[in-house]
């Protein structure tokens, strides 16, 4: 009877212990979230592995002491929802602004520039059809094609195959090319699928040739098919 007594009193010697040290954290707790040194922060909820596109889902906020709040820790989900992740983040790791992509940074690669639902093709190109080097990245371009007509015996056409397409990068530059001595050799756009395999025939079939649009031109031409004997007219 006397140990079982003893133990009793043990368990309820713990309890009142636990509380205490409970009371003691939440009082610490608040004590911090009164003095304004409390503060909520971003951590992983699972693992999110490099390259990866941040979603709201992948983040939890969890407030602690600013002391042990890392410098550019992400205190706001739109400051990293969209971007990605620059390596693997683990979780219950702070998320910090200089381990993520944003969407203008060339670390994020050509993949990160194109859109869902859209592709990124390639167009050998030379001084004349890339505009003698002065096509920019983030202009827009229409993609003519000049072929010979099947069944139609020396008749050569030129069509207007894709318009208002945005330059992703001119060579292997994703930024502007301000002091780059080189000739362009490639040009790639960005678009649909369906025009991806037209640029595909196209580059097989005949000659590509770039048109430069102003930014203020959004519009879509309804243009004919030019052959040669319209040249003569």
């Amino acid at each position: 009877m006397r140990n079982k007594l003893i133990l009793l009193l043990a368990l309820v010697f713990a309890l009142f212990t636990s509380f205490g040290a409970y009371k003691y954290l939440e009082n610490l707790k608040d004590t911090y979230r009164t003095s304004g040194n409390f503060s909520q922060v971003a951590v992983a909820k699972t693992k999110i592995p490099a390259k990866t596109p941040i979603t709201e889902q992948m983040l939890e906020f969890k407030e602690m002491p600013v002391e042990y709040i890392m410098p550019g820790a992400i205190v706001d989900a739109k400051d990293a929802v969209g971007k990605l992740a620059r390596g693997d983040i683990y979780p219950g790791e702070q998320v910090l602004s200089q381990k993520l992509i944003g969407k203008n940074d060339p670390a994020g690669g050509l993949s990160f520039k194109v859109e869902t639902g859209k592709r990124a093709v390639t167009i050998p190109v030379d001084n004349v059809s890339a505009l003698h080097g002065l096509l920019g990245i983030g202009d827009h371009v229409d993609v003519l094609v000049t072929f010979d007509l099947p069944n139609e015996q020396n008749s050569t056409a030129t069509s207007t195959i894709i318009q208002n397409v945005p330059v992703l990068a001119v060579n292997k530059h994703l930024q502007g090319t301000s002091g780059v001595k080189e000739d362009p050799s490639t040009v790639t756009l960005m678009v649909t699928p369906n025009q991806a395999q037209q640029i595909a025939l196209a580059i097989q079939q005949g000659s590509v040739q770039l048109a430069l649009r102003t930014p203020k031109d959004n519009n879509k031409a309804a243009l004919p098919m030019s052959k040669v004997e319209h040249l003569k007219r």
